[in-house]
């Protein structure tokens, strides 16, 4: 019998095997899709995917010994990425980032030196434990979220409701503490007069006025101006008449050095402003690098959410910058936005819409490391694209 395991066994690492298959070729898709610049670690954990789940779904008998050598490989990268980016930028509770990366190091060990000879029960237990964890997982889902359907049932127009359910189940919660006042407070008038929503970015290459090629690093991260100095760009997002969420920190100079872009690369607060208008921010800025123009959205759940973050006033490079507000701002406003009493029909369009996977895909990359002028301004297109042209046919929101 193949693997000289059980019929069981050899079931399980062939389903295992063909489902990672799908989960490369997805990040694969991913990559060719994002058209605000490619990243190639992607690539690489596509291919890496793609060849590992070959590897198993397709096994000869006498390379049955493999297979943990193959576990514990997948185990040391994946552990040395989350323990290094974790060190690397130091988020809220990095230090379990760490330990749990250590704590794959250690398993693959384990696999590599001492259960080589384990493979009989080293899949299977590896799918139990994750099947429990996810029915564990979506049976906490489930009770927290019966108690917003209740309150919902009695208030289906509380804008504060609905902006309180996406920071409690759609925000991490790195950038959802201290993020947010409390929702309690009365917000501005919802069916007040509004203009459309703006999201204005200023990309790094745009901030430091040089004609150098972009590259990723200037696109994402950050320029080198004339003077030497490197900047970060900015994200801003403005509803007329009285909602401008711009987000700095309040010493906006650019950094003399890449050692002051690495140390503030880590998660610290430091003293934040919020700039008044657009108007003001250009007069003392520069025009931004792009607009991107949102009609349909919620102007009662953008001023709820306004209201709450406002409250705080800290700036956190890596959980609290004006990209983290903005991502913010736009997703509780656009909450809903989609709505449509044929649900089923919209449910199948969405999933078919390429725009919708790489807003996932730029929203996936920022939750792993940190929201920038240039992940904002990719994510922004991609929404308006999905928000804007999928629901022509439906009417706004209210």
């Amino acid at each position: 019998m193949p693997l000289g395991s059980s019929a069981t066994t050899e079931a399980l690492l062939e389903a295992a095997g063909w489902i990672t298959v799908v989960v490369g070729l997805g990040r694969l898709t991913f990559f060719l899709l994002d058209e605000g610049g490619r990243n190639w670690l992607l690539l690489v954990q596509a291919a890496a995917l793609v060849m590992f789940g070959f590897a198993l779904a397709d096994f000869t008998p006498e390379s049955g010994k493999a297979i943990p050598w193959l576990f514990g490989l997948a185990l040391i990268l994946n552990g040395l990425y989350q323990a290094l980016s974790a060190i690397v930028i130091r988020y809220p509770r990095w230090g379990w980032s760490v330990v749990i990366g250590a704590a794959h190091l250690v398993v693959a060990a384990l696999l590599l030196f001492l259960w080589r000879g384990a493979i009989a029960w080293v899949v299977p237990a590896a799918l139990k434990l994750g099947l429990v964890a996810l029915g564990f997982t979506t049976l906490r889902m489930a009770v927290r979220l019966s108690q917003y359907l209740s309150d919902a049932s009695r208030d289906r127009a509380d804008a504060r409701l609905a902006v309180r359910y996406y920071l409690d189940f759609h925000v991490a919660r790195r950038f959802r503490e201290r993020s947010v006042g409390p929702l309690s407070r009365a917000p501005v008038d919802a069916g007040a007069p509004h203009g459309d929503l703006l999201v204005h970015v200023w990309t790094p290459i745009t901030v430091a006025g040089t004609n150098r090629k972009t590259n990723i690093v200037s696109r994402y991260v950050a320029a080198q101006d004339k003077e030497g100095k490197f900047t970060v760009g900015h994200s801003a997002l403005e509803m007329s008449p009285d909602v401008y969420i711009s987000h700095c920190d309040g010493n906006p100079d650019a950094f003399e050095t890449t050692d002051e872009v690495w140390q503030t690369l880590r998660s610290k607060n430091v003293p934040g402003v919020f700039l008044p208008t657009f108007e003001e921010e250009v007069a003392h800025y520069m025009q931004p690098s792009a607009t991107i123009r949102f009609h349909r959205f919620s102007p009662g759940q953008l001023r709820s959410f306004w209201a709450a973050y406002r409250v705080v006033t800290d700036y956190n490079f890596t959980n609290r910058n004006c990209s983290v507000a903005v991502a913010m701002a736009l997703e509780a406003a656009l909450l809903g936005s989609l709505a449509s009493p044929r649900w089923v029909r919209s449910y199948i369009s969405l999933l078919a819409n390429k725009d919708l996977w790489v807003a996932h895909l730029i929203r996936w990359k920022a939750r792993e490391m940190v929201w920038t002028p240039g992940l904002m301004l990719d994510y922004a297109r991609a929404l308006e694209r999905v928000v804007e042209v999928e629901g022509a046919g439906t009417p706004p929101g209210a």
